[in-house]
């Protein structure tokens, strides 16, 4: 990976983007138009279609459409209307090529009843569901302006309301509800009917009965049963109540399928016993870096405990056992009890591990990978299926297996007791249990279900998924139209089962970012977060891959979030990145993460998520919403269908393994076929699996249209169509790159990395092409202030550069020197990271000095630097501009030149292509009908 450089080493620059006076070359406003009934959104052959001038659905006229669009979170999502701002935040976006707005965690926050007027969501501090009316006046509001600039929304249901149980009349449990009350929000009977008044009372106060406004609706963001299950989230929740609805609902599932007990203890098989504990008992601490504690074994309630005190992160901090064997096709269970000396209600991810203890360090696939410590004793039982042998003695496996916690995160006093690990038996129906009791146990994480009762459990998890998703859908139709395009949730909750539980919806969504900060502490802590600072290309470009494999045949297929969060200094390449991989998959919505989170409108500067002030993505983002919105990349022309019968759906899900992870273990297809043509998955298909698909796919792979190139090698992704023209990645200083009608060389004094991206404004192929655009964005920092000052004073600013994580070389963060800490609850003397969510302006760019050869039948170029609003600041003197192979040799940011991330080529004398010539022909020719039209007249 390319390591972020830092001001003293690569020239920056002052730059910011005055986005209410943008025009001329960045403004993509063209791509809109006001929406109408014509423009009525339904899914049709495996995409999105307007349903056309006649207003009905399914006929000659509807027309396909794609959509490039954006998220708003929380309070962004009711600008005010008085003052103006929701017109000028929609017009702002349809700058930006943008014709979808994600109207996102609008459930999450509650204003008080005194305080309607913060207007931070759609609900008030009442029983769920009391909406907050002046929050939905504003909205509506947003809504049409929104349809006036030729905008959509994605309308988005449950994402973070959490219940409450005394207000809303629900069971509570005794270490508070989930995050989010996820899972509980899809069984449990009273919270589903409440949802459905929510979706109805929303959808009717916001008039989006028949509104060509709505395009799509997301029921549950990130949240399903099966995912819960499968991440060991399901059980600790499972308590009073909800453990009786749920496994009430276990049981009436058990007798639809079953006609007696008999037949059903007779389905799943006879019960075996656990074997011996395979554990010594002799706990180690194994410390890397700066990480710190002290071990010590005592004795808590008569068992057995390792006790870590003074425990400081900085490193890998691993609690273990180890020298133990372990047999290939076994299945074990690993049981404890752990507590943390956390404060109040905090907790601590702590990922665990049944490995082998020598290299290559490999693990067995365990259910759950991470448990969540509390301040209160817990028992976790982790399970691992043991998929080769491990032996004590021999050379190769002299220390034989591990059991692992890493408590790095944890930074507070650890203790564990009760370690077993046993070779687990199998269960089936137990004693006592029958269906005409209805006493049907839910498998724990403590059980080791026989394969058909795991089975069973599987498909009825799936089946509370399928149920909860139906009865949102017919609430969201009810109060719209048969028509609303409606998912659940994404595919990464609940991998194949998602063809299974979404079966009755529309479309399938998907979620995916590139090095998404970490926080070693706190969740969300804004002071102490880090991240890898990674490109596309440095896990081989597997997030496009992820999702790529994730497209289910024959329904649309979003992308919903997407981003690679400031400050990595690479984010200049997801945009365009993607929009040219989805184009190429031909998938039909991508949605960036986010815009704003808030209404500070007009006061941005770069953080983690938000575009409103992030610089480095803003030049790119509308070519990139114009090369996908208007096919400038092309679709595939050969695709791979893989077939997935039901019992690979299941089979995948009971082992907790994604839609790629089936493909490339499963199927042996290798992944990277997805950069070669467009994939899916058929459900239930009873075409073969193609002869050529578990083929080797050899690097460099370029699209069978032969407009894109990936080179892992190189780092490199290279764009090469009529009418687009890229070298996105690592160039590396003083090299050049050539991409079909483009070279780009960057200069000495660059960094390496670059995202260079050229398209025709003209709609003409590249090198016939009168105007162009060419943007050249650098990463992005904001300001320091000097000691003392805040903000900083005129003259004194600073770039705040990126730091590594608490001197750890593999993680960064932004410098938080002279920073206030008192930000929010989190108080602390020396923070380790610079506030994420908020800074100083001004905004710095870095310089990316570099020579861009375009090949033209141009007689003469122009290139104008332009400023933040799209005017041109300053032409380049004829010195910069060369003649050389075919076209002309352009040197961008050079010194004493203008510095802007965006350029205006204007070619002159450019000679017609055989299509233009046909055209102007016919157009010059005399009308010899025209005496006979003006006598008849």
């Amino acid at each position: 990976m390319v390591a972020p450089a830092q001001s003293q080493t690569v020239s920056l620059y002052r730059f910011a983007i005055n986005q209410d006076s943008l025009k001329g070359a960045p403004d993509f406003s063209f791509l809109n138009h006001t929406l109408t009934a014509a423009d009525r959104v339904f899914t049709k052959n495996g995409h999105f279609y307007t349903v056309g001038a006649d207003l009905q659905a399914n006929t000659n006229d509807d027309q396909r459409v794609r959509f490039f669009g954006i998220s708003l979170t929380f309070g962004a999502n009711f600008p005010d209307p008085d003052n103006g701002d929701a017109e000028r935040i929609a017009k702002r976006l349809r700058r930006l090529g943008i014709n979808l707005v994600r109207l996102h965690h609008m459930d999450s926050v509650q204003d008080p009843p005194d305080q309607l007027s913060n207007a931070n969501g759609t609900l008030t501090t009442g029983p769920y569901p009391t909406f907050n009316d002046l929050s939905l006046r504003r909205l509506r509001s947003f809504l049409d302006a929104l349809k006036n600039e030729g905008i959509y929304v994605d309308l988005n249901l449950h994402v973070g309301y959490l219940f409450r149980p005394t207000v809303d009349q629900v069971p509570s449990l005794p270490n508070g509800m989930p995050d989010q009350s996820k899972p509980l929000q899809i069984f449990y009977p009273r919270m589903v009917t409440l949802q459905q008044q929510y979706a109805q009372g929303l959808i009717e106060r916001l008039q989006l009965k028949n509104d060509p406004v709505l395009a799509m609706v997301e029921i549950s963001n990130e949240s399903s049963v099966v995912s819960a299950w499968q991440w060991g989230q399901l059980d600790p929740v499972l308590v009073g109540d909800y453990r009786t609805a749920l496994q009430n609902q276990w049981n009436a599932w058990l007798r639809a399928h079953y006609t007696s007990t008999n037949a059903l203890a007779g389905a799943w098989g006879p019960s075996t016993p656990d074997g011996p504990n395979l554990l010594s008992g002799n706990w180690q601490v194994e410390l890397h870096d700066s990480a710190w504690a002290i071990l010590e074994l005592i004795t808590t309630d008569g068992l057995q405990t390792a006790h870590l005190s003074n425990v400081q992160g900085g490193g890998w901090l691993f609690l273990k056992q180890t020298g133990f064997t372990m047999t290939a096709g076994h299945r074990y269970a690993w049981t404890f009890q752990a507590r943390a000396a956390l404060a109040g209600a905090a907790t601590a991810n702590v990922p665990v591990s049944v490995m082998r203890d020598n290299s290559p360090w490999d693990g067995y696939q365990t259910s759950p990978y991470s448990i969540t410590l509390t301040n209160q004793w817990q028992s976790f039982t982790i399970l691992a299926d043991a998929a080769f042998d491990i032996l004590v003695n021999p050379p190769s496996q002299a220390d034989g297996g591990r059991v692992m916690m890493d408590l790095e995160s944890v930074n507070a006093d650890v203790w564990v007791r009760g370690a077993k690990l046993v070779e687990a038996g199998e269960h089936g129906l137990l004693a006592g249990e029958t269906i005409e009791r209805g006493n049907v146990s839910l498998p724990g994480p403590a059980d080791n279900p026989t394969a058909a009762r795991l089975a069973d459990y599987v498909r009825f998890l799936t089946s509370v998924d399928q149920n909860y998703d139906n009865t949102l859908r017919d609430a969201v139709r009810a109060g719209t139209d048969p028509l609303a395009p409606t998912t659940g949730t994404q595919i990464g909750y609940g991998g194949l089962s998602i063809f299974d539980s979404q079966d009755g919806l529309d479309y399938q969504d998907n979620h995916f970012y590139i090095d998404h900060p970490d926080f070693p502490g706190i969740a969300w802590d804004p002071w102490d977060w880090r991240i890898h600072n990674q490109a596309a290309v440095d896990d081989t470009w597997s997030g496009f891959l992820d999702m790529a494999w994730g497209r289910e045949a024959g329904r649309p297929y979003t992308v919903s979030e997407y981003n690679q969060p400031w400050p990595n200094t690479h984010g200049a390449e997801i945009d365009p990145s993607l929009a040219v991989f989805a184009s190429f998959q031909d998938w039909d919505a991508i949605m960036h993460f986010d815009y704003a989170g808030d209404r500070n409108w007009d006061g941005p500067i770069p953080n983690a998520f938000d575009a409103n002030g992030d610089w480095t993505k803003f030049p790119v983002m509308g070519q990139s919403a114009w090369i996908f919105r208007t096919y400038a990349v092309r679709p595939s022309t050969a695709r791979l269908s893989v077939p997935v019968s039901a019992d690979q759906r299941l089979q995948a899900t009971i082992h907790s393994e994604s839609p790629m992870a089936w493909v490339t273990s499963r199927m042996l297809v290798p992944k990277e076929a997805a950069l070669t043509r467009e994939v899916e998955l058929a459900k239930d298909s009873m075409n073969s699996l193609p002869n050529d698909a578990t083929h080797a796919v050899n690097a460099p792979y370029v699209s069978d249209t032969a407009e894109l190139t990936f080179n892992p090698t190189k780092k490199l992704l290279l764009v090469n169509a009529p009418m687009a023209a890229g070298v996105i990645g690592t160039i590396g200083a003083g090299n050049t790159q050539r991409s079909g009608p483009i070279d780009v060389e960057l200069a000495s004094t660059a960094r390496g990395f670059a995202s260079v991206l050229v398209t025709a404004l003209d709609h003409k192929p590249i090198g016939h092409s009168g105007s162009l655009l060419v943007s050249v964005p650098g990463y992005s920092l904001r300001s320091l202030p000097a000691p003392g000052e805040q903000p900083p004073a005129t003259g004194t600013a600073k770039p705040q550069n990126l730091v590594n994580y608490r001197g750890d070389p593999t993680w960064w963060t932004v410098d938080p020197a002279n920073s206030d800490p008192s930000w929010g609850s989190w108080v602390r003397q020396v923070p380790p990271s610079g506030n994420m969510d908020s800074g100083y302006p001004p905004t710095y760019m870095e310089r990316v000095e570099c020579w861009v050869t375009l090949r033209t039948e141009a007689t003469a170029i122009t290139v104008t630097a332009l400023d933040g609003a799209g005017s041109a600041m300053g032409t380049l003197p004829a010195s910069e501009i060369q003649k050389a192979d075919g076209g002309y040799r352009i040197h961008l940011q050079g010194n004493g030149q203008p510095l802007s991330p965006w350029y205006q080529l204007t070619a002159s004398g450019v000679p017609l292509t055989p299509i233009e010539k046909v055209i102007d022909e016919r157009q010059s020719r005399p009308n010899r009908n025209s005496n006979k039209t003006r006598s008849r007249n």
